[in-house]
């Protein structure tokens, strides 16, 4: 994995290049197969950074400082690890990866990573207005963020399909959870749920025990 050399090093630039590639990927999330939480979590990292940027002078100290310091540092932490991945994620174009100022995919042919070699365990909270949350689970010892650093693997994709469909449904998350949404019309069918580790190419390793739950 790549280091955060090709970032802007000015504040400036950098929130400029943040907002061009999170505009980008608002508007082909779909298109490129990009998480909605991620996508989420990006535009409210970029927003958080642009407003500590853009602090009247005048009203500047030490707290806005610090404020400014921790916006910039969780953006910078977040686009090393999400835009790494977007550089695997065949599904963008190369040109869109190169006007977005990435690194071109032959940057990464010495880099092979490893695909996953093996299923987490999955577990369901389902709620009670059409919402459910599906959890990933690392083995009982260790941090999760030190047992997947370790381990190579970038997050995880959840599989679903609904009682009466063919085709099973991807979710991607660099977090251990994926929250999902159903429609009123959902309520009383079963979620088949499956889960698998992702490294920062997408690729998926083995897949989870299936698990079969009522939406509520």
């Amino acid at each position: 994995m790549h280091y955060n050399s090709y970032q802007p090093a000015k504040d400036g630039e950098f929130i400029v290049w943040a907002q061009n590639i999170c505009s980008k990927c608002v508007a082909n999330q779909t298109a490129w197969n990009l998480s909605k939480d991620e996508v989420t979590e990006f535009t409210d990292l970029e927003s958080d950074a642009a407003y500590a940027a853009d602090q009247n002078p005048e009203t500047k100290n030490r707290q806005t400082k610090r404020r400014k310091q921790k916006a910039f540092a969780d953006l910078k932490e977040f686009m090393a690890r999400f835009t790494n991945a977007m550089e695997y994620n065949t599904a963008i174009p190369d040109n869109d990866i190169e006007a977005m100022g990435l690194r071109p995919r032959a940057h990464h042919h010495h880099e092979p990573d490893k695909i996953p070699d093996e299923a987490p365990g999955a577990t369901v909270v389902t709620g009670q207005h059409h919402d459910m949350d599906i959890y990933a689970s690392v083995p009982q010892f260790g941090h999760a963020t030190e047992y997947l650093k370790r381990k190579g693997y970038y997050g995880i994709v959840v599989r679903t399909r609904k009682d009466g469909e063919e085709e099973w449904h991807d979710q991607y998350s660099t977090r251990l959870h994926v929250t999902m949404i159903f429609d009123a019309e959902d309520e009383g069918k079963y979620l088949t749920i499956t889960v698998a580790w992702i490294n920062p190419r997408m690729q998926a390793g083995p897949w989870s025990d299936e698990i079969h739950t009522l939406i509520n």
